[in-house]
């Protein structure tokens, strides 16, 4: 699904080799030495819009300790929001044409993964850039066999690094801002006899840019390959990943002017927003055994796979309240419901949060190639397994259980199961020379079952709903001479509704989202130049909004059909070389995702982004680039498509009944930089034949622009809106100096 190498496009027929062939082929192979090096670049025989990550820009560019949202925060319509600072703390926004994250599917090493409640990633707890080799953003559902929960948003992969052919050990650190360090090393025992495997491991700790938000965490990651025959292949991959970091909420405009744009959380043990009362710790697992072989003309390729993810977390009612007036406690009867017991009117309540997620699944793929079509067939399967509960408690009086007004401390307590099956077929027809047509169906059901000791709003016991659809797709590219093509795809994309919709009166009443995914689009490569431009245009029906579940003073989210929207837009990327080693790079997109009945803005769907930079690198001297980000207005908050009543207002302006958008939420254009520079020293001394040295600078003109919309306090008092609005600014400058060796 990944092998897209850019060498590759250079590729031509030997048997229809003409002068003009050559010349052409050397003209793409001087663009293609650069394309590795860039933000990402598009290869030619696409059908969909895609921008491929490559190594190259990942080690010049991306700090070692980085998390995914860093990766990729540069490519066309994609937006993510650090608040911490870079690597540091989970992406709090993490968008695709303004698909939220748990819209679009993510993948390791071609599988699919993702929380059981909304599919959502924790990408600080996840896998670190050192460890990964390429990353491949998919701006559509694919073809059938494109599989995931959640295609029609688009797929971020990732792929790991393999092992090396010979034997190597790799050591890195990271010095920097907010006293951030961290190092770690790799050691390749290099191919003994076919067998080949690495086992990597690091360790970051930092406080983080924002105030009493510090984090440490540790990766592990081994894989194993071992080439058994010419035709069969077995590889074992296991990573594991531990995090610890103070969660924070946002913060008010007032308090950013008081206490400054890196506030975070407060070091009042009297306040709700006190950094201790809001430890958070990630564990995750990742293992999978894969093989790959061939019966006669049919390859084989087989891939079985766990993953685990666990989430333990204290936190405060409202992390971002420092008022103290706002403290208080009541206890109630647990055998008389509703009779108050006692109250403390200085104690800190908050809540105890216990999540274990588990999944057992594998992806079976044929491929069967004859002179006319490639057939490709398989069956995706995932078993989700996921167990959690929440309960009140009195963080002042050691986290004791608060019984609430209903007899129990839990707002929550229940055990979860999502099955997911999907069969595929689709075929690459060859009619002509340069045309290939790519015609496919997929079928997906995805059945949960739900068993609620106590659930938040919705019914207890055991309660099971099936979703599924069929998905057709075709696709068609067309190289019309050897460095330029064509493409235009048709698919139907699906998502089953979050767990959030069995915590409503009536989950039956929830539909699945649908989507038509219409897209075409070019891609030229010059002798100097390439280019990509798409359009693309997507019905979106039952879309899912959120709204708040209070359950004994704690909010929970939960899930409304909000109707349609349609998602539309052009896209652009391209690259020029200007001498060795030195290029240019821009992307531009026009955004609009709108809902159909109002014409209201989904929530955090940029109308624009645009980045643009400058790119050097000599593999044996210096290697430096300047790249800048602008992500367009966004409104934070699209209030589920309901009309807001009048009185609510923005700053002291009163808003009219009917309205939609929130102005309250309107964030406006934000830009950023980062600077990297570095050189790669070879033959240094002795066993030390490689060493690197870098400066990575993160926000280069230090801007503290809000960034995006975090909620609403919970104290907020009725028409008051503005005043409790939370927000997240763009972290400051942040310097990181890097080096690596190989010995």
């Amino acid at each position: 699904m990944f092998a897209l190498a850019t060498p590759a496009l250079a590729a031509t027929n030997a048997s229809d080799t003409t002068r003009a062939d050559v010349t052409a082929t050397q003209d793409i192979t001087v663009i293609a030495h650069a394309l590795p090096l860039a933000p990402s670049s598009t290869p030619l025989d696409v059908t969909q819009p895609t921008s491929v990550i490559q190594s190259g820009f990942i080690a010049n560019n991306i700090a070692p300790l980085a998390s995914i949202d860093d990766i990729i925060k540069f490519q066309p319509s994609v937006w993510s929001e650090n608040p911490n600072g870079p690597g540091i703390g989970k992406a709090e926004t993490m968008a695709i044409r303004g698909f939220q994250d748990g819209q679009y599917n993510v993948t390791f090493d071609g599988i699919p993964f993702g929380d059981s409640q909304d599919l959502h990633h924790t990408t600080s707890s996840l896998f670190i850039a050192h460890a990964l080799q390429q990353a491949q953003i998919d701006r559509g559902p694919g073809s059938a066999s494109t599989i995931g929960k959640a295609t029609f948003g688009g797929t971020v992969g990732f792929l790991s690094k393999d092992p090396l052919e010979h034997f190597d050990i790799d050591t890195y650190g990271t010095v920097g801002s907010y006293d951030t360090l961290s190092g770690g090393g790799r050691v390749d025992t290099g191919n003994i006899g076919g067998f080949r495997m690495y086992v990597e491991g690091q360790h970051e700790k930092t406080d983080g840019y924002l105030t009493g938000s510090n984090e440490h965490r540790d990766n592990l990651i081994g894989k194993a390959i071992y080439e058994i025959s010419p035709t069969t292949k077995l590889t074992a991959m296991a990573s594991w990943n531990r995090e610890y970091q103070n969660t924070t909420q946002g913060a008010t405009l007032q308090q950013y002017a008081q206490y400054g744009d890196n506030y975070g959380l407060c070091d009042n043990k009297a306040a709700m927003c006190y950094y201790g009362y809001q430890p958070s710790r990630y564990s995750t697992d990742f293992e999978y055994l894969r093989l790959q072989t061939s019966v006669g003309p049919v390859q084989i390729d087989n891939q079985v796979y766990h993953n685990g993810f666990t989430h333990k977390y204290t936190e405060s009612s409202d992390a971002s309240d420092d008022n103290i007036a706002d403290n208080g406690v009541t206890f109630y009867s647990p055998t008389t419901i509703g009779k108050k017991v006692a109250t403390y009117s200085s104690d800190i309540k908050g809540k105890y949060t216990n999540a274990v997620v588990s999944s057992w699944g594998d992806t079976l793929r044929f491929q069967a190639s004859t002179a006319w079509a490639d057939i490709k067939w398989g069956v995706w399967f995932d078993s989700q397994h996921d167990s959690r509960y929440s309960e009140t408690v009195d963080i002042t009086q050691s986290s004791t259980p608060v019984t609430g007004k209903t007899g129990t401390a839990y707002s929550y307590n229940y055990a979860d199961l999502g099955t997911t099956w999907q069969p595929y077929l689709e075929v690459d027809f060859h009619p002509v020379s340069g045309l290939t047509i790519n015609p496919g169906i997929k079928y997906t059901n995805y059945k949960r079952d739900l068993h609620a000791t106590l659930n938040k709003k919705g019914p207890n016991g055991y309660t099971s709903i099936d979703y599924d659809a069929w998905q057709p797709s075709i696709a068609a590219n067309y190289r019309i001479t050897n460095g330029w093509s064509a493409y235009a795809q048709v698919a139907r994309g699906f998502l089953a509704p979050p767990i959030a919709v069995f915590q409503v009166d009536d989950p039956t009443e929830l539909k699945p989202e649908l989507t038509w995914n219409y897209q075409i689009g070019t891609v030229v490569h010059g002798r100097r130049w390439s280019l990509s431009a798409d359009a693309y245009y997507i019905d979106f029906s039952n879309s899912l909004s959120a709204q708040t579940t209070i359950v004994d003073g704690t909010s929970e989210s939960s899930y409304v059909n909000a109707g349609g929207a349609i998602y539309k837009g052009l896209e652009f990327e391209g690259q020029y070389v200007l001498a060795k080693g030195l290029s240019l790079y821009g992307n531009a997109t026009l955004n609009s995702a709108k809902y159909k009945d109002t014409g209201a803005r989904l929530e955090e769907a940029p109308k624009w982004t645009a980045a643009t930079g400058i790119i050097y690198e000599d593999k044996h001297g210096p290697f430096g680039s300047l790249i800048g980000k602008w992500v367009g207005p966004r409104y934070g908050n699209d209030n589920g498509n309901v009309a807001m009543g009048a009185g609510y207002l923005d700053g002291n302006v009163a808003v009219a009944a009917g309205t939609i958008d929130d102005p309250t939420s309107r964030i406006g254009t934000t830009f950023s930089a980062d600077l990297a520079f570095g050189w790669h020293f070879e033959h240094v001394a002795g066993l030390l034949h490689q060493l690197t040295a870098s400066v990575k600078i993160g926000n280069l003109f230090n801007s503290h622009a809000v960034t995006d919309y975090a909620g609403t306090q919970s104290a907020v008092q009725s028409g008051q809106q503005a005043a409790y609005n939370l927000y997240w600014r763009q972290p400051g400058r942040s310097v990181f100096f890097n080096i690596e060796t190989h010995f």
